[in-house]
């Protein structure tokens, strides 16, 4: 009873490999008739998880071929204006499916013949139909970024730029310069970041910029990137090496770089650098600004009133210089009210010798930063504090009600 039951489970082995095989000759024939790649597919399915079959390079090159012939066959159609109304949609997927498939064909095609010797039966086939399809790829991508599928276009620019990085697998394509490849890459970044994966967007961006585009706005939008990330280390390295060629236009890189070393407390080393800044352009009033700030962080604030003043000599018309000697102003006002007499027949008089002055003055430049920069509600609530204590109702109303429209 025993040997029956074997040889019953041997027989059905047979017929399950027998099955298998009929699974790939229908999905060929399939194929072959030019069917699309959808229908293919359904038939082949079942190949795909089949111990059997799941190893053979044929069993994902049938759909892999598939996709391509459609894919062909919508193109031919497209030069004639009768693609129909989903053909880019299906065009697009052909060609992205089309790769995944062939790539695993390719990763399995290696047959032993008779002597032992690895032979292989698809692979010319695979590489010369994907380097037959190398600049669609790029066409895919932008068709797919203008319907707003995202996923897809990166997907198609990281294939791309994948296959341009292996001109010898792929002989025969004709590989654009280093600066077109560059931009592909920064394009499949803004592609990740719309697709709203900005782990692969930053990487994207920072692959660009490796690649050798340099613009500005790859460090902008990298740096953006990291900061949604919380990543405080590439943001740093982002911002040291835009700083030495986009720092002098923009105070981004610089801020970036003095805030790591103040919040590590390093204030030597953020003194350092901004020094090194003021002294490469000594006329920004920027760098005055962050060297007040960072006074102010070591509560020395005889030292970040000078720099303020500094900031203002260079630019009368900066909004942040206004705002931060109106508010050091408004602290001597604060400090000189608590070093008055306390005697209440002296109070009065020592406020308005000495207190109301410094008041007033806070609210010249306070006012102006205000006017400014009316978006920034920090120069109004300061300013509340100094109309309150002026007692000046009718000025403190009108700070409020500006407040509000803020």
């Amino acid at each position: 009873m025993k040997k029956i039951i074997l040889l019953g489970a041997t027989i059905m082995c047979g017929l399950g490999a027998f099955a298998q095989a009929n699974v790939l000759k229908d999905a060929e024939r399939a194929m072959k008739a030019k069917e699309p790649m959808k229908k293919v597919v359904e038939i082949v399915t079942p190949a795909f998880t089949n111990p059997e079959t799941q190893s053979m390079s044929q069993t994902w090159y049938i759909p892999g071929k598939a996709a391509f012939n459609q894919y062909d066959e919508l193109l031919g159609l497209e030069a004639f204006g009768k693609l129909p109304e989903d053909g880019k949609i299906t065009m697009g997927q052909n060609l992205l499916d089309g790769y995944d498939y062939m790539m695993k064909a390719l990763s399995l095609d290696s047959v032993p013949d008779a002597k032992g010797k690895i032979k292989t039966k698809y692979s010319k086939d695979i590489v010369n139909t994907l380097v037959g399809h190398y600049n669609d790829y790029n066409n895919n991508a932008i068709n797919l970024w203008n319907v707003q599928d995202y996923k897809g276009a990166y997907k198609s620019w990281d294939i791309y730029l994948s296959m341009s990085a292996q001109p010898a697998k792929f002989k025969g394509i004709q590989v654009p310069a280093d600066t077109l490849l560059s931009e592909i890459a920064y394009n499949q970044a803004l592609a990740a970041w719309q697709a709203q994966d900005p782990k692969a967007s930053l990487e994207c961006f920072i692959k660009s910029k490796n690649m050798g585009y340099n613009k500005k706005q790859v460090y902008d939008y990298a740096i953006s990137v990291a900061t949604e990330l919380g990543d405080s280390a590439t943001l740093l390295s982002l911002a040291s090496e835009a700083m030495p060629i986009y720092g002098d236009e923009d105070p981004l890189y610089l801020n970036l770089i003095i805030n790591d070393y103040l919040i590590k407390q390093d204030y030597p080393n953020a003194l350092k650098y901004i020094n090194d800044a003021i002294a490469h352009e000594p006329n920004n009033p920027e760098y005055y600004v962050v060297l007040g700030v960072i006074y102010d962080t070591q509560e020395k604030r005889a030292e970040a009133k000078e720099a303020y003043n500094k900031a203002l000599a260079a630019d009368p018309n900066s909004a942040k210089a206004n705002y931060y000697y109106g508010r050091e102003i408004y602290q001597d006002a604060y400090e000189a009210s608590d070093k008055g007499p306390s005697d209440a027949s002296q109070i009065n008089a020592y406020f308005d010798s000495t207190v109301r002055p410094l008041l007033e003055e806070s609210a010249k430049y306070l006012e102006k930063a205000n006017q400014l920069d009316p978006e920034n509600p920090d120069p109004l609530k300061l300013l509340e504090n100094v109309y309150y204590s002026l007692n000046d109702e009718a000025k403190l109303n009108d700070v409020q009600n500006r407040l509000k429209l803020i």
